[in-house]
């Protein structure tokens, strides 16, 4: 029974299945490692990042009290206008009216 032919063809579905399956499962195990990587990278890297941003801040001149900025001589008083033309924001009576 080996030799029947209804056998033969449905080994050779079923191999080629257990074939896909085994690809699909390599894929998932590689983007998976592929992720875990990407979220936690190397030590090395982060290392330099630390130092590299601890001179930056070494660098400027850190008082520890945070003051007011100087006040200007003289008040700048500027009228404005409204950020916004309020004509322009109200609907129109017809689509082809233009202003």
């Amino acid at each position: 029974m080996v030799n029947w032919p209804g056998k033969m063809g449905k080994a050779k579905i079923g191999e080629w299945l257990w074939r896909f399956m085994a690809a699909v499962m390599l894929f998932a195990v590689g983007w998976s490692i592929w992720i875990l990587y990407q979220i936690h990278p190397p030590a090395l890297i982060t290392n330099a990042a630390f130092e590299a941003a601890a001179k930056a801040n070494a660098k400027q001149s850190a008082q520890g009290i945070i003051s007011r900025a100087a006040a200007p001589d003289a008040p700048q008083q500027v009228q404005k206008g409204p950020p916004i033309n309020a004509d322009r924001l109200r609907f129109s009576e017809s689509l082809s009216e233009k202003k």
